[in-house]
């Protein structure tokens, strides 16, 4: 019957994800079916990677998992740092009060509504991340003997405030200028430098915010406008105040996406994690993302990252909790073998001229049983595909003629 007669790739039944581009059939997944310890399989991680250059049909085919999971029980969080998604209000409007579209824009009426004491349930957890952030933010190493201490115990001051009494990150600055020491003094006086700098002011508020963040439907997507996220290639230390307050939004989201996937173990959670290399090139962005997917794991929920660069996801921990993986195209050569390290296949001409002749819609898709394939991503009908596609679209002669 000749080679290739065997050829397998996903399951059986679940979600239509599209075909297998070699045999022509059908290709379903199942994203929740890694941690049941099916036979088989050569991993129980839920995680997914996305990995590719832009235009080739990453978030599409993030979209579409996340949609059909919702349709198929489960519930999503959608995290889009560039405010591509705010057509899905009208175009998934069948949905009703299933959708819940939150859009933040830095206007004055949404100061603090990302602040890690307003969005954290927990004062413990939002004292951490809090921490964290500042730290990210104002440079300070945590072997700091002089500043770390005290800029650490004054945020646990601000925890530690009785239940129902306001809580934010302006007020962390009201009690380093209350202890007046030239140390707190010069810490309080470097935060208030930032704090109501361009998105700085949905960071830093009072806790009088009266409209909190809440993931209260099947489908969330939370859309944020005004970011000035760092090109993929750019260090760490090269950033603009911009370009780390932007990064700093999205590790306060991405850590509040923990609060989401800490409900019912009995439901399958998809958290969507878009342009994730922004924050992947930081230390603070590297332990929120692991969390994320050991927590997930354990909670049934997947945590799917979008990113141009395999290797952000090729830290030992993390890239051991990756289950399915698809990879569109790439044209650098030293993505590609990084690629191809990562699905663990050889860096042979073969498979390089695959990586680089992949279409739009088109990846490598690597199943939880680790068969390897190219997958033709089809979304069916039309309207989806108009829908999840984040690519601008081209005037037509009539738009143009009118315009």
């Amino acid at each position: 019957i000749g080679f290739g007669a065997t050829h397998k790739l996903g399951e059986r039944e679940g979600i239509y994800l599209g075909y297998d581009k070699s045999t022509g059939r059908s290709v379903y997944i199942k994203p929740w079916l890694a941690a049941q310890g099916v036979a088989g399989s050569v991993t129980n991680a839920l995680a997914k990677a996305f990995i590719g250059s832009l235009g080739g049909g990453k978030s599409v085919t993030m979209n579409l998992i996340a949609f059909y999971s919702v349709l198929f029980g489960g519930r999503a969080f959608v995290l889009d740092p560039k405010g591509e998604r705010g057509n899905w209000e009208r175009d998934l409007g069948f949905l009703g009060d299933y959708l819940n579209i939150i859009s933040i824009a830095n206007e004055e009426g949404n100061r603090g509504l990302c602040d890690p004491f307003m969005i954290l349930n927990d004062r413990k957890d939002a004292e951490y991340l809090a921490v964290d952030i500042l730290t990210f933010l104002m440079g300070y190493d945590p072997r700091d003997p002089e500043r770390f201490p005290v800029l650490k115990e004054h945020v646990k001051r601000e925890a530690a405030y009785p239940e129902g009494k306001p809580c934010g990150m302006l007020h962390v600055i009201e009690e380093l200028y209350k202890t007046d020491t030239e140390i707190s003094r010069g810490i309080a006086r470097h935060m208030e430098s930032f704090s109501d700098l361009g998105i700085a002011g949905l960071l830093f508020g009072d806790g009088s915010t009266m409209k909190p963040l809440r993931l209260s439907a099947l489908l969330n997507v939370v859309l944020i406008h005004s970011l000035s996220l760092p090109d993929a290639e750019t260090p760490v230390d090269k950033y603009t105040m911009g370009e780390m307050l932007s990064v700093a939004l999205l590790l306060v989201l991405s850590y509040f996406s923990l609060e989401f996937i800490n409900q019912d173990r009995g439901i399958f959670k998809v958290v969507l994690l878009d342009e994730a290399w922004s924050w992947l090139q930081v230390a603070e962005g590297k332990a929120v993302s692991n969390k994320l997917v050991r927590a997930g794991r354990s909670m049934n929920a997947g945590i799917d990252f979008g990113t141009q660069n395999c290797a952000d996801l090729l830290d030992e921990k993390m890239k051991n909790n990756i289950g399915m993986k698809f990879a569109f195209r790439s044209r650098d050569k030293n993505e590609i073998r990084k690629t191809l390290e990562f699905m663990g296949l050889e860096y042979t001409d073969s498979n390089i001229e695959t990586l680089q002749s992949l279409e739009n819609g088109e990846c490598l898709y690597q199943d939880i049983r680790g068969h390897v394939g190219v997958l033709c991503v089809d979304c069916v009908f039309q309207s989806l595909l108009q829908t999840f596609d984040t690519r601008p679209p081209v005037e037509t002669p009539e738009a143009e003629k009118r315009r």
